[in-house]
């Protein structure tokens, strides 16, 4: 299934294509916050759940394999390629904090 443009669909389904674009777009801004926080944590970032983020790291790697070979939906790919890559950031800057990700040189601690 592919994006369909909002003047060529149901009023419903376009309304539904535009809630998923605009609240995906909205929670891609608000990885900014705890990617920002994660990397100013001194101290292990321990609040952060590796287990959880990781798990979301999983989906949304999931997703991007569902809407490129199944739905073959660009917006859809991209949207959850970006996710994936906000939700792995969170994840593995985490493991850095807690010693679990090799530092590399030139990483600021």
């Amino acid at each position: 299934m592919a994006w369909i443009p909002p003047d060529a669909a149901l009023p419903w389904v376009s309304a539904i294509a535009w809630c998923y674009l605009v609240t995906n777009l909205g929670r891609i801004v608000t990885y900014v916050p705890q990617i920002v926080a994660v990397w100013r944590c001194t101290e292990g970032a321990r609040a952060i759940s590796l287990l959880t983020w990781t798990s979301w790291v999983v989906s949304h790697a999931a997703a991007v394999l569902y809407g490129a070979v199944v739905m073959v939906d660009t917006l859809f790919v991209v949207v959850s390629l970006v996710n994936l890559l906000c939700c792995a950031a969170v994840t593995l800057i985490a493991a850095h904090r807690r010693g679990l990700w090799p530092a590399s040189a030139g990483v600021v601690r």
